[in-house]
């Protein structure tokens, strides 16, 4: 009793900071799947626009997600957004929402590179293949997770600039590479053949047969590979 006399006031204050905070952890946590489910509803609305061939306006979902949205769901709305705007033939608005998403330093690297990879697709058109091949080398490292596809566009734009050494040197590192997706492998191979084949005295590793490839069963892993 002396004890609770002369403590007691901070004892009932210490278990009611405990209640509350105990409380407050766990209404944070309610709100923070509420807010999820909310985005997650608001998601698939936006995917039901898009599926009732109504584009534009999924765009406009899409756009309005990627805004007060956090984490994944801003990510992913952004690059549904880009979808849409194709769709509708808005490739200007495509490719703004793909470079706003390039250059979000909250997105992580493999989001932004692949933003990048995309934006550069839609205006490989018009641009100069020394501009293209500059702008594709960054994404085309040796641990760039978008390697493969930077690779075949580079190809690309050495194709386009004339010189197709360059661009037999991008294919064959493809076609060697047992990661590469097997899709793309296929492509490289047509590529290669369009050009002339390998240089004189060389072959084109991996390329057996009607344009298959040796990496053609290959099972490659990493972001390019689930994506491809």
């Amino acid at each position: 009793m002396k004890v609770w006399k002369e403590y007691g006031a901070y004892i009932v204050g210490a278990a009611l900071a405990i209640v509350l905070g105990t409380t407050a952890g766990v209404l944070w946590r309610n709100w923070q799947e509420s807010g999820r489910l909310a985005e997650a509803a608001r998601f698939a609305e936006a995917q039901q626009l898009l599926r009732q061939d109504d584009p534009a306006l999924a765009a406009e979902a899409f756009a309005a997600i990627a805004e007060d949205a956090g984490g994944g769901y801003a990510v992913l709305a952004r690059l549904r957004a880009a979808e849409a705007q194709a769709q509708a033939g808005d490739a200007a608005a495509k490719t703004t929402t793909l470079e706003r998403l390039a250059d979000d330093q909250d997105a992580t690297p493999l989001y932004r590179q692949l933003a990048e990879l995309l934006a550069l697709q839609q205006e490989f058109a018009v641009l100069d293949p020394e501009t293209a091949r500059s702008r594709v080398e960054p994404l085309a490292g040796q641990v760039a997770p978008w390697r493969y596809s930077a690779l075949e566009l580079r190809a690309l734009a050495e194709i386009e600039a004339g010189d197709l050494d360059a661009a037999r040197a991008t294919l064959e590192s493809l076609l060697s590479d047992p990661r590469t997706p097997p899709n793309l492998s296929r492509r490289a191979a047509e590529l290669m053949a369009s050009i002339g084949g390998p240089a004189a005295g060389g072959a084109a590793a991996g390329v057996v047969g009607q344009g298959q490839t040796a990496v053609e069963d290959a099972d490659p892993d990493g972001a390019e590979g689930a994506a491809q």
